[in-house]
């Protein structure tokens, strides 16, 4: 799914629908403290990570790693 079309699904969505919590279903739990942000960095990975990290966490050089995200890019996130 892009961004375009979960625009488009809530665009159906009822006011009432609207003001519910946002649940992401998962094979075998729920994640339902979800929060909406834009990034505020560009974020890189290196090779033999998973995960990602914001540009001023970087401990290698940046030509090294992988760029991810660039800045001002929305994403959702799980709030622990």
């Amino acid at each position: 799914m892009n961004w375009k079309e979960l625009k488009e699904f809530c665009n159906q969505l009822s006011e009432k629908q609207l003001q519910r919590k946002v649940i992401l279903w998962r094979e075998d739990e729920a994640i339902s403290n979800i929060n909406a942000e834009r990034l505020t960095e560009d974020h890189y990975k290196s090779d033999d990570e998973d995960g990602c990290y914001p540009e001023s966490e970087a401990e290698e050089p940046i030509e090294l790693l992988q760029k991810v995200y660039s800045k001002g890019d929305p994403i959702l996130w799980e709030k622990f």
